[in-house]
């Protein structure tokens, strides 16, 4: 007599079931990651911010750019746009209108500074030294943005003669001044206001502030103030200049404004 013996269960080739099933799955995650690399640069590119590059910039200055002041700004010039983009030029007892093609020629005893891509020189001994006409700089260097620093030797001469008059004449040259600067391109011009003096009375200080403000206004360019104190014997010796540290600690404050000032318009630009 024969036992009832259960048949055995066909066995099942997990092998092949895995591979059937791992078929698909490899697939789909080829797919996946065909999709990821197409998509991967596309994303990065959305995804980086704009490195801040600002383009050709000319800057111009008298003796506070000639001194450390001018030091800090055109390396923060020079790092930021690089020495081939940058041209920066201070002329020691220099207003705006000795930067004008069709003024007489101003000769600086007292210090000079000129950062070109193609040398660097600062001298601070007492030599003879044309200053550059502002007309011939654009038309070398054709800058996008032009930083100025002028304004302060005005005080002088306000002192001596604050007359309604003066006050026309010096509106007048600014305006011709910007004119000069622009050039024929769309030239953006930031103007670094005058420090704080204790040399000059307040009624000077804010006479020479608020014909460069007005000018702002009617020539359409960007005044950066200088929110400075000087302190006799602890800012400078002569109440007007700055030592190198009260100097460094203003062109750092500055160099705030410039950037929040760039950053609002389209000088910046991914590289």
């Amino acid at each position: 007599m024969k036992t009832n013996i259960p048949a055995r269960a066909a066995r099942i080739d997990w092998s092949a079931l895995a591979r059937a099933l791992l078929k698909p799955l490899a697939l789909v995650l080829a797919l996946v990651l065909v999709v990821f690399v197409v998509a991967a640069p596309s994303e990065k590119k959305r995804a980086a911010p704009a490195v801040p590059m600002m383009n050709k910039v000319l800057m111009i200055g008298d003796s506070l750019s000639v001194a450390k002041f001018g030091d800090v700004i055109r390396d923060f010039l020079v790092s930021t746009c690089g020495t081939r983009n940058v041209a920066v030029f201070a002329s020691c007892g220099s207003s705006p209108e000795n930067w004008l093609r069709s003024e007489p020629t101003f000769f600086t005893k007292c210090g000079y500074r000129e950062q070109t891509p193609a040398r660097s020189v600062v001298l601070d001994q007492r030599l003879y030294l044309a200053t550059p006409k502002i007309e011939s700089l654009v038309a070398t260097y054709r800058p996008d943005t032009v930083i100025v620093q002028l304004g302060t030797n005005w005080m002088d001469r306000l002192t001596t003669s604050d007359t309604p008059q003066k006050e026309a004449e010096l509106s007048d040259i600014l305006d011709r001044f910007l004119a000069a600067a622009r050039g024929r391109r769309a030239v953006r011009i930031l103007w670094i206001m005058p420090p704080d003096s204790s040399h000059f009375s307040k009624r000077v200080q804010s006479t020479v502030k608020n014909l460069i403000s007005a000018a702002a206004r009617r020539d359409g360019f960007e005044a950066i103030p200088s929110r400075t104190h000087y302190v006799p014997g602890k800012t400078g010796r002569d109440g007007v200049h700055y030592n190198p540290e009260a100097s460094e600690e203003w062109a750092r404050e500055v160099i705030v404004r410039i950037k929040r000032k760039l950053l609002q318009s389209e000088i910046y630009a991914g590289r």
